[in-house]
């Protein structure tokens, strides 16, 4: 049996390879939960987009799915920070 990842590492260029370690971050600052998470929600609705333009109506759902999740965990992260701020606030 063909291993897909093999293959996928074969056929693709370098820099279109999942690197093998994680680079430090360019500007130094950390991103948040939050705003990882809201691109996240944005690059799976411009796949999902691109599926159902395509007529991948199963892919379309699975990444609608995954948005899905991503809008819940938004709506947590946000509660969270608000939560954070208020308890800093004086009174």
């Amino acid at each position: 049996m063909v291993n897909p990842q093999k293959v996928s590492e074969s056929v693709m260029a370098i820099p279109q390879q999942k690197p093998r370690f994680v680079l430090p971050d360019a500007v130094g600052v950390p991103i948040s939960a939050l705003d990882s998470t809201r691109y996240t929600a944005d690059v799976l609705e411009n796949l999902r987009k691109i599926a159902s333009g395509q007529g991948q109506t199963v892919l379309a759902h699975l990444l609608e799915l995954a948005q899905a999740e991503t809008k819940l965990l938004i709506r947590h992260y946000q509660a969270a920070e608000a939560q954070d701020q208020a308890t800093l606030l004086p009174g």
